[in-house]
């Protein structure tokens, strides 16, 4: 219990240090530390570290094996930082959006109600699921009783007993709360019978209607006036609840040419050849081990554990190249180890059950046997033991991989297949017998006892002087050309020949570009994109990344709050082009009313489309002949019997309304009393989706992680 004590706050350690590497421009070193902005407040390292490490710790305890997996595998054990620091993020969310609102209600969860969620009769939902809390598949409250008596004296049960106490609180206040907010949603009586009449009322007449298509983009010219008032009827459409960037940038790969490659493998050959020629006699310094084959490196050539573990002491191998690497091993010491390490390959027919196809069904072990038969004499015959293994095996995790179990200590498997496999040599086939039903072994490798040192070097194949001095002269010329002149960034790429990329909208928050995916080199761009003075028009410096350069333009920058007419002109423009072309449209309808005394007259006068509103009804949602048209649709139901009404302006059509028949609506008493179609909207479940959105929409999150190495 001390060692792993030790080897938790060790590797807490670890992750609290994660914190200190951080990337990107700050302005200050207060900037520097901050891991993002909530409801207008600054929140630091130590904010989010506290939930960090309360989660590793809930993590760590739910499955040791956690920390040993850290300890041998570095990406895994980064997969784990980011993976906590998510959570943390996500709960450093929760405290200060969602909780501190509810906390405003008064809402709150007395120690009896908590009492009656942990050990009650009608206990909260994850209570009732946990198979330590159940008797005979039924909640016990008994048994959880008898897990808080024993937690006084276990502080690793107290620990996990003290955070599932916390996340059953917080459950139960955010549903309370959902449905303090639902029930302030629920419809009344006039509102019930609004929409009776809304969805059953039909009216008669015509329309008139011309398509704002009609007129083409060349007779009229948008005004920068124009876009200003259309958006500011519209700001909050385009309000800005997240800093974001809508970039352009080019790209120069740095490509190793075949003479860098041929010049890094001389390197490691003339490594490898001096290794050799003292192999009587092997250095021993840095020298990785003693391990076994199932302690090797995974991600290392299949080399090395084919051949260096049953080579003699001094043996070079390599130089070896796997994606992009030269590889070279020298093995330096061996010892014999009493632990016996085996890889074999299986497939497991269990003595009753559904195999892997999910058509065979073993019904006994006669049966079981039977099939495990079968399986070996189509291995034996030559069959491929890892289709079938794929095919048939229940053992899923090693099913996913063809059944191999890849190298393990014999003593992990039970006796009868640890047996099998400590005496069998490479290619031998058997069937065993086990608790968990028949297996059928191949093995990959004869078995090993041998635990080695050996030496690794590894060479990256990279880009020499040349091609990097090459690129590096595009790249800046490319720069100098346009660093005056932003607007000249699209011909310029252009005359390089150089394809742009475009993304809209990037935020703080994303991981990775077209082309860019290395995590430093995007925290590098996103350190550029996100400093509190960047503006449309930036053009960047040359980003000279290990394998590309990159320049970007800032097409658009948009920062939290209003947006101008320069941040969503591109999405604003069509729809006011449309809008003014319904204005002209409509102006001469206007003129046209006083002329025309029916409908039929005025299509003819604006050169328009006679439309017959046969039974149209508002329920329906669209006029057939004109779509979704739905402001056109509401002034049928909105206007004066026997008169035009005023042009109204549509999304793609302009027309004019003339309705000769309402039909008069009896609410019918029942209405009041039935039932919500879209009641679910109202449910506190529902609601809790809408409440989060909103308030995290409400509190303008500023994402600033990208600065922090563990992102």
């Amino acid at each position: 219990m001390v060692v792993v004590v030790i080897v938790a706050a060790l590797v807490l350690f670890v992750i609290s240090d994660a914190l200190s590497n951080k990337y990107g421009n700050s302005n200050s070193n207060e900037d520097a530390s901050v891991i993002g902005v909530i409801g207008g407040k600054k929140y630091k390292e130590e904010d989010i570290s506290k939930f960090a490490e309360k989660i590793y710790k809930r993590k760590t305890e739910n499955d040791p094996s956690v920390l040993e997996k850290m300890q041998k595998d570095d990406d895994y054990r980064k997969q784990v930082v980011k993976e906590v620091y998510q959570e943390a993020w996500d709960e450093l969310i929760r405290r200060n959006v969602i909780y501190s609102e509810i906390a405003k209600s008064n809402i709150d969860i007395s120690e009896a109600e908590l009492g009656e969620l942990l050990w009650g009769n009608f206990p909260s939902a994850t209570m009732g699921q946990i198979p330590d809390f159940q008797t005979n598949g039924k909640f016990d409250p008994s048994v959880v009783k008898k897990y808080f008596k024993q937690s006084k004296t276990n502080s690793m049960l107290r620990g996990f007993l003290v955070t599932l106490t916390e996340s059953i609180k917080d459950q139960e206040l955010m549903t309370r709360y959902a449905d303090y907010i639902a029930k302030a949603s629920v419809k009344s009586k006039l509102e019930k019978e609004l929409e009776y009449i809304t969805a059953n009322q039909t009216v008669n007449g015509s329309i008139v209607a011309v398509s704002n298509f009609s007129i083409a983009d060349k007779d009229l010219k948008v005004t920068d006036e124009d876009l200003e008032e259309y958006l500011d009827e519209h700001k909050e459409e385009y309000k800005n609840y997240q800093e974001s960037r809508t970039i352009k940038y080019v790209v120069w790969d740095v490509i190793p040419t075949s003479q860098d490659t041929q010049s890094i493998f001389d390197q490691a050959l003339r490594y490898s050849n001096g290794l050799r020629s003292q192999s009587a006699n092997p250095d021993t310094t840095g020298a990785i081990g003693y391990i076994n084959l199932s302690e090797a490196d995974k991600k290392a050539p299949e080399e090395l554990g084919s051949m260096l573990w049953n080579s003699a002491k001094g043996t070079v191998l390599g130089p070896i190249y796997l994606k992009g690497k030269f590889y070279v091993y020298q093995k330096v010491a061996e010892l014999k180890d009493t632990n016996v390490i085996v890889r074999a390959t299986h497939i497991l027919i269990p003595n009753k059950g559904l195999l892997a196809d999910g058509t065979t069904n073993i019904t006994d072990s006669v049966m079981a046997m039977a099939k495990a038969n079968e399986l070996y004499a189509a291995v034996k015959g030559g069959a491929n033991i890892s289709e079938l293994a794929s095919k048939y095996s229940t053992d899923q995790g090693s099913a996913a991989n063809g059944g191999d179990l890849g190298w393990k200590n014999a003593g992990q498997y039970v006796k009868p297949f640890a047996d099998f496999c400590k005496n069998a040599q490479k290619g031998d086939i058997g069937v065993v017998k086990t608790q968990y039903g028949y297996h059928v072994i191949k093995m990959m490798e004869s078995p090993s006892s041998i635990k080695i040192k050996y030496t690794e070097q590894i060479l990256d194949v990279t880009a020499g002087a040349e091609t990097i001095k090459l690129v590096t002269k595009s790249s800046r010329e490319f720069k100098k050309a346009v660093e005056n002149d932003p607007a000249k960034f699209d011909k310029v790429q252009e005359q390089k020949n150089l394809i742009p990329r475009l993304l809209r909208d990037v935020q703080t928050s994303t991981t990775q570009f077209a082309n860019i995916d290395d995590p430093s080199d995007v925290k590098q761009i996103l350190g550029w994109l996100f400093e509190s003075k960047r503006n449309s028009g930036d053009v960047s410096d040359v980003f000279s990344f290990t394998s590309l350069h990159v320049v970007m333009k800032v097409e658009v920058a948009k920062h939290i709050g209003y947006s101008t007419v320069e941040d969503v002109k591109s999405q604003i423009e069509p729809l006011v082009r449309m809008e003014l072309k319904g204005k002209k449209i409509a102006a001469k309808m206007e003129a046209s009313i006083a002329k025309a005394k029916t409908p039929q007259e005025l299509s003819k006068l604006v050169n328009g489309m006679l439309i017959p509103a046969d039974e149209l009804r508002m329920g329906q949602r669209m006029i057939p002949q004109l779509d979704g048209e739905v402001r056109i649709l509401g002034a049928a139901f909105g206007s004066e019997l026997n008169k035009f009404s005023k042009p109204i302006i549509g999304k793609d059509y302009t027309a004019v309304v003339f309705i000769t028949k309402r039909t008069p609506i009896q609410v019918p008493k029942t209405v009041a009393n039935s039932p919500d179609p879209y009641a679910f909207m109202n449910s506190g479940q529902y609601m809790m989706g809408v409440v989060e959105r909103t308030l995290k929409s409400k509190a303008e999150i500023q994402d600033f992680r990208y600065k922090f190495e563990w992102f």
